[in-house]
C-alpha cells in the first residue's frame, strides 16, 4: 500500500499533525453503503496492509462528504 497526499494543503497539514496517513480510495475493497451522517454518507470498508511476508486485514470506515470545502474546518473538528 502507498501513502499519499490528498491534494488539500489544510487536510494535509492535519494528518502531518496527527500522524495519520492518506490511503487512496482504490486501495479500499468491499465498501458497504452504512448511514447518512451529519457531513455525508458513511460507508465500511476493507485496506489490506502488507507487513513483510504477512497481509491484514482491516476494517474502517469511510465518509463521502456533502460540500467538505464548505464545512472543512467542522469535519476536521469531529475527527
Amino acid at each position: 500500500m502507498r501513502f499519499g497526499k490528498s491534494g488539500n494543503a489544510t487536510i494535509d497539514d492535519f494528518i502531518l499533525k496527527n500522524g495519520l496517513k492518506w490511503i487512496p480510495y482504490n486501495e479500499f475493497k468491499n465498501v458497504e453503503y452504512l448511514s447518512e451522517g451529519g457531513f455525508g454518507t458513511i460507508y465500511k470498508a476493507v485496506i489490506w496492509l502488507h507487513v513483510g511476508e504477512f497481509e491484514n486485514a482491516i476494517h474502517v470506515i469511510l465518509k463521502c462528504h456533502k460540500n467538505l470545502s464548505e464545512n472543512l474546518n467542522e469535519f476536521l473538528k469531529e475527527v
